[in-house]
């Protein structure tokens, strides 16, 4: 783990309390900052970059301290990376948050954090509108409410901890000079995996209904759907993007996957890309393309997955069948027979 995550995005470092809060007041919402010793100085670090739309952040504040906001206007879920915090939003239930168990805060409503000074926190903002208009698709209707999110996020449930993987693969992406946050199809990309894994790790007031049994897609849009991932594997497909191309709702689109293919779309689209980068492998010189260059071509973002997930289906590292000539060339430099 770096020493301070998202390190390349530095916006603020400071030990005065009221340059603090304006960095905070500057990417977040108003909010006002009260040390617990008055004389004690800081040792505040605020690193943060957008992921399409949503803010992904690094705080810290290196002292004990009171975090109290204006009514919000977005979405947002702090998560210890360590230390903790004693936090409320509105009239919700307390949360102590831990490296375990993430703070969720609702739109409209103020929120008044006990920060320690051994907490340092990944703060993740998304745009309310970002987040209906998502949840809008998955359930293929307007949504008749505002969703409501459980305070209190549990980190060490399967969901909760894919959840957390992913913001790590995006820290950890953040660390390279010449990254896919870059990107704007790479950005989208990551922000949707966010914002899905939000909603499906968070229990909130759509969660019987998002969760539930849908009616299975046709097999004429699950042959669409299949026809479009064949013919681009390498765009940043997800289920939602899909299922709005076939204009079927995305649990719809899920459904007829399992029962006409046997697996999710997103199983498919691996399985396609994977006999994608094994035959160009195959056919490829190894003195002028890598691993990595046919495993991005092919839309695969993390290379420890992909290599994980190449050797379950083929049996051997990508780079023992970029070295392996391909078969036509064997034959031909047989001897031939006297």
């Amino acid at each position: 783990m770096p020493d301070e995550a998202f390190g390349p995005y530095r916006l603020a470092r400071t030990e005065d309390l009221d340059r603090a809060q304006a960095a905070m007041e500057s990417v977040f919402l108003p909010l006002r900052l009260r040390l617990r010793e008055p004389t004690a100085p800081l040792d505040m670090a605020l690193n943060a970059r957008l992921v399409g739309d949503v803010t992904a952040s690094y705080v810290r504040f290196g002292r004990d301290l009171e975090l109290v906001t204006a009514e919000a206007e977005n979405y947002h879920v702090n998560i210890p990376i360590t230390g903790g915090t004693d936090s409320r939003s509105g009239r919700l239930e307390r949360v102590q948050a831990t490296p375990q168990r993430a703070a969720v805060f609702m739109p409209g409503l103020p929120a008044d954090i006990g920060w320690r000074g051994d907490c340092a926190q990944f703060c993740l903002m998304f745009p309310r509108r970002r987040l209906h208009h998502e949840l809008e698709a998955l359930l293929d209707r307007p949504l008749s409410r505002p969703i409501e999110f459980a305070p209190a996020m549990d980190l060490t449930t399967d969901r909760g901890r894919a959840w957390v993987d992913t913001l790590w693969l995006i820290e950890r992406e953040s660390q390279r000079p010449d990254n896919l946050l870059d990107y704007p199809l790479a950005a989208r990309n990551l922000e949707s995996v966010l914002i899905d894994g939000l909603l499906l790790a968070q229990p909130h007031n759509y969660t019987d209904e998002f969760t539930g049994p849908r009616r299975p897609a046709p097999p004429l849009a699950v042959r669409q759907a299949i026809e479009l991932i064949q013919a681009n594997p390498e765009l940043p497909w997800r289920t939602t993007s899909l299922a709005r191309r076939v204009t079927v709702s995305t649990r719809s689109l899920q459904e007829g996957f399992a029962r006409s293919v046997g697996v999710s779309p997103m199983r498919y689209l691996r399985e396609v890309r994977l006999d994608r980068v094994h035959a160009e492998l195959r056919s490829a010189d190894p003195g002028s393309v890598s691993v990595s260059q046919v495993a991005a071509r092919a839309g695969f973002l993390h290379l420890g997955r992909f290599a994980a997930a190449y050797w379950e289906k083929f049996g051997q590292r990508p780079s023992e069948t970029l070295r392996t000539l391909p078969r036509s060339v064997h034959i031909l430099d047989r001897p031939r027979p006297a």
